[in-house]
């Protein structure tokens, strides 16, 4: 009798033991997964033109591991970052959500046109911006030369690189890598300041590079009016050129 009763004794030690060594096992095998990124763009048409900067980064991260994302923007044609300061429209999206990212992008020759103006305003909505949420990270969305100018571009940079220090931000240096393309692609749209459906795509790259440090050539998005090839490529320069300059 003593015999059989430690012989079911120890049938259920190794029962409760196989059952914590499964638990252990089906915990450790659950994939780790970061909650939704909520990410605004505050721009104008340079963001939105395309279908949007917003639309494209949203299509890059899809299906891609760990890289769930909200993204949306507030953009309307020719405003400025003043502009944004007094329209209803983004105060109320900003105040929507606890945004992890918001970027901004000024008008197109603002920085070097009214400087003082455009300093003023980054730093008042960095202060707005933290005041909701103190852990956002700020982005500025450094544009491009008109087509055809040989120093607008070097002299957005510099504003924007200048802003960025200033309000603790990160310069995306969209316009740098449209002047090291120049002579590769055309960019431009036939007004020849804003972009075309292949600037607006490569804009998209190059902010899934700053924002999530990854490389976008490893997406699956597929634009249908571009060309495969041509997207892989543009991939391939938004890639490459964020490895060179970090």
């Amino acid at each position: 009798m003593k015999k059989s009763f430690q012989i079911l004794f120890l049938i259920f030690i190794e029962l409760v033991c196989f059952q914590s060594c499964s638990s252990e096992k089906s915990i450790k095998k659950e994939p780790s997964v970061k909650p939704l990124q909520n990410i605004l763009f505050i721009g104008n048409s340079y963001t939105y033109r395309n279908e949007g900067v917003d639309y494209h980064l949203m299509q890059l991260t899809k299906g891609m591991k760990n890289l769930a994302s909200f993204v949306t923007r507030a953009a309307k044609g020719k405003y400025h970052l003043y502009s944004h300061w007094e329209d209803e429209q983004t105060l109320n999206l900003l105040a929507s959500k606890k945004w992890d990212k918001v970027i901004l992008q000024e008008y197109s020759s603002g920085p070097i046109r009214d400087s003082s103006e455009f300093f003023k305003y980054g730093q008042l909505w960095e202060q707005k911006i933290h005041s909701t949420n103190k852990k956002t990270q700020l982005y500025l969305y450094a544009t491009w030369g008109y087509q055809g100018t040989k120093t607008m571009v070097d002299s957005l940079n510099l504003k924007y690189e200048s802003l960025s220090k200033i309000i603790g931000g990160i310069k995306v240096p969209v316009g740098m890598l449209w002047k090291k393309l120049e002579t590769k692609i055309n960019l431009f749209d036939d007004d020849g300041a804003h972009p075309n459906r292949m600037g607006t795509f490569l804009n998209a790259c190059l902010f899934y590079e700053y924002l999530f440090e990854k490389d976008v050539t490893k997406t699956k998005h597929k634009d249908n009016l571009i060309p495969l090839k041509t997207q892989a490529q543009l991939k391939r320069w938004a890639h490459e050129f964020r490895i060179a300059n970090t």
